[in-house]
């Protein structure tokens, strides 16, 4: 089951301590039912975006000004194994090897009106299909940098957190733009019980380990989502299915929009230029994908190998994004 109809549902699973019940998924099954926009990513779609989000180049922290959550609350919902199989091929991020047991990721977005900063909860469900909450929330602003939110001042612990990469500088801009702390209840839960700094570390870094990368993966889907007619989408109703469930006193499934990634569209003869031919080389290698931006236009040149012809024909891809231009292929796919 999808996540979304998992948490509306009532498939969460509510975690108590001393008495009282903390923020769980089921807090959010009212918002996910009423969100106007719930999308759910293909796994090409979620290895583009997370390519995306790691790229060289000139950097997705270069294309901020493009960003736009398309709404002030919306859902986005991803098959979890993809986008670990995507973070673990890029040795800086150190993940190779670690497991997981999230069977889907998602994230509820609320969004301020110029779709310009916001706050990210982050969700995920396992193979025995429950869903969970992350105790953190995201905090987003893509026009601010020194500090993305003032926190309320209290003595409670909120583990308030900037993360950097200055190895990695083509994700170290970005995460300028990131604030992560706990959520309210958390937080009190957490500073009653959390007396030393190991221990405060401990529990951060645990924590984070669940949402840390999603934030970077969202905006660079976001632009993808803001160019002109890339990205294919279908609405899902489920209609007959939810007519039949109607009449079992099921709850209905929620509808969606499926979006898939534009990769694999062939190309029109003759789009490719000299930049965008075969270059070879001595020996087979990879190439991880790359940004390039010429004013509005941003050309995504997805991860491929390059080398001797005589080790196979490699099909190397760049996807063109066009924003507010008239005119114009949106979508170029070179051999």
């Amino acid at each position: 089951m999808r996540l979304l109809d998992l948490i509306a549902q009532g498939g969460s699973t509510r975690i108590w301590a001393d008495g009282r019940e903390l923020p769980g998924a089921h807090r959010y099954e009212a918002s996910i039912r009423a969100c106007p926009l719930r999308y759910v990513l293909s796994d090409e779609l979620v290895r583009c975006a997370t390519q995306l989000a790691f790229a060289e180049g000139d950097r997705l922290s270069a294309c901020l000004d493009l960003i736009r959550v398309p709404a002030q609350s919306l859902w986005v919902e991803w098959a979890d194994v993809p986008r670990r199989e995507i973070l673990a091929s890029i040795p800086s991020l150190e993940l190779t090897g670690e497991t997981t047991a999230a069977r889907h990721g998602g994230a509820l977005i609320t969004a301020a009106p110029d779709g310009r900063s916001g706050d990210i909860r982050t969700f995920w469900s396992t193979p025995d299909e429950r869903a969970y909450l992350s105790s953190m929330v995201i905090a987003f602003d893509l026009d601010g940098r020194s500090k993305v939110r003032t926190l309320p001042d209290t003595p409670i612990w909120r583990g308030e957190a900037y993360l950097h990469m200055p190895d990695e500088p083509a994700i170290e801009e970005l995460l300028e733009h990131l604030q992560f702390y706990f959520d309210d209840e958390w937080a009190a839960y957490y500073h009653e019980r959390c007396h030393t700094d190991a221990l405060r570390a401990t529990v951060l870094r645990h924590s984070l380990g669940g949402c840390a990368f999603d934030a970077p993966m969202l905006m660079a889907f976001f632009l993808l989502l803001s160019a002109r007619d890339l990205l294919p989408a279908e609405e899902i109703r489920h209609e007959r299915i939810n007519s039949v469930r109607r009449r079992a006193g099921k709850a209905p499934l929620l509808e969606h929009i499926e979006l898939s990634a534009p990769l694999d569209r062939r190309p029109a003869k003759g789009l490719a230029s000299a930049s965008e031919s075969i270059r070879m080389s001595p020996r087979l290698h990879h190439v991880r994908g790359h940004i390039v931006r010429r004013g509005a236009s941003v050309f995504w040149r997805s991860p491929h190998l390059r080398g001797s012809a005589r080790l196979g024909q490699v099909r190397s891809r760049t996807v063109h994004l066009t924003f507010g231009v008239a005119g114009g292929e949106s979508v170029r796919t070179c051999p």
